[in-house]
């Protein structure tokens, strides 16, 4: 019984190290969860220190979806991410989707990410933030 218990102690310290998917809450939004667009965060350690200050989504002239982002590094140091926006259909099914996209979110500002539809027949998006890979501009 006592090992049970113990167990049950030290369960939540196991999973906090584990790493998730998240959703971030879009600023000026009542309820985000319930908009159709998210942004999905694939590691704790970058949800901690960066946060979405904005998320807009529209249609340009020519019918195609363009999503821009404020993403607010809140650290003293510059922060590489990767990131990647798939188009969804009206049923929720992947249409198209962009190449993994390394970002350098400068120490303590704001940087706009942008992405935009190669076809008029999305219907909606994803946001994927995760931990970078290595490549040639990282420090």
């Amino acid at each position: 019984m006592r090992s049970g218990l113990s167990f049950l102690a030290v369960l939540p310290l196991l999973l906090s190290g584990c790493a998730s998917t998240h959703q971030a809450k879009d600023k000026g939004i009542d309820d985000p969860y319930h908009q159709k667009g998210r942004i999905q965060w694939n590691s704790s350690n970058i949800r901690a220190v960066l946060q979405v200050d904005k998320v807009v989504s529209e249609r340009t002239e020519t019918g195609l979806l363009r999503v821009r982002m404020i993403i607010r590094n809140k650290t003293r140091d510059d922060i590489w991410v990767d990131i990647r926006t798939l188009f969804t259909d009206e049923q929720g099914f992947e249409k198209e989707k962009t190449n993994w996209e390394p970002i350098c979110c400068t120490a303590r500002t704001q940087t706009t990410y942008e992405a935009v539809s190669l076809g008029a027949q999305v219907c909606d998006y994803q946001v994927i933030i995760r931990d970078p890979k290595t490549h040639d501009a990282m420090p």
